[in-house]
This record gives C-alpha cells, sequence and structure tokens, in this order.
C-alpha cells in the first residue's frame, strides 16, 4: 500500500477507522499521559535520570494526547501516520490546536529533541489536550 498522506486517504486505508466507543478510553490515555510526564519531570529531577529515558517519557506524554484528541472525535488508528494526519485535520486546520505540538511530538518521536525541549513540549502538549477535552472548550481557538 502507498504511503498515506492525507486524512480522507487515511480514511480509505485500514490505518483509521471510525469508533463510536473510541471516546470511552479518553480518560485512560489522559491519565497515561500525566503518568509518563510526572516519569520525565522525576527524571529530570534526578541527577541520575537518563536524558534518553526522559525523552522517551516526554514522547509518550504526547502519544498518549494524540490519540485522546483523534479517540475524542470518534475515530481509532493503526498507524502513527494516519493519526497525526488526523489531528491536524480535526483540530489544527480549525484552528484549535497550534501545528507546533503535532511538530514537536514528531520530533520527540525521532529522539531529535534535548531532554528539556522534549519535556517543555509534552508538558505544553499536556496542557494544551487537557484544555481541548474540557466540556467547556468546545468554541476553544488556537492557544499555545
Amino acid at each position: 500500500m502507498a504511503i498515506v498522506q492525507t486524512f480522507e486517504a487515511c480514511l480509505q486505508s485500514p490505518y483509521l477507522r471510525r469508533d463510536d466507543s473510541a471516546a470511552d478510553r479518553v480518560g485512560e490515555l489522559l491519565l497515561r499521559a500525566a503518568d509518563r510526564l510526572e516519569a520525565a519531570a522525576n527524571l529530570r529531577a534526578n541527577p541520575k535520570g537518563d536524558p534518553t529515558d526522559l525523552c522517551l517519557m516526554s514522547y509518550e506524554a504526547m502519544f498518549c494526547c494524540l490519540r485522546a484528541l483523534v479517540y475524542q472525535q470518534g475515530y481509532r488508528e493503526a498507524g502513527l501516520r494516519c493519526l497525526i494526519l488526523a489531528c491536524d485535520a480535526l483540530y489544527v486546520r480549525p484552528g484549535q490546536l497550534d501545528a507546533r505540538h503535532l511538530h514537536a511530538f514528531e520530533r520527540a518521536q525521532e529522539l531529535r529533541l534535548a531532554p528539556d525541549e522534549a519535556l517543555d513540549a509534552a508538558s505544553a502538549f499536556v496542557s494544551r489536550t487537557l484544555e481541548l477535552l474540557s466540556p467547556e472548550a468546545s468554541s476553544s481557538t488556537v492557544r499555545p
């Protein structure tokens, strides 16, 4: 199968599908994101903390946020590229999420962020995700 480059193509592929029960997993994903973010912060606070582990925990926190956002809209992914494209189509293009969060996620996935930068990016992504998914966030606009 060719590399999928659009949200619409993802919907026609086996890598993204509608799932009416996907939103039921959002709470679990947010708890996992908070856990990973806390683990990353603890690694930074520990002089013997491994910088690579800090980056991985930060990446995992962002990954949980990415999934939570897409799941909240009633989609489930079977591929990372379609997960990113779905988040872009559902949140970035409509102006609810700054694209820098997705760019930081992609850089973290490639371990191309310094540990402090990874933790800061994860913290910002988790905060924005919580804002977007709170009940009063139905009319949110782009914010950091």
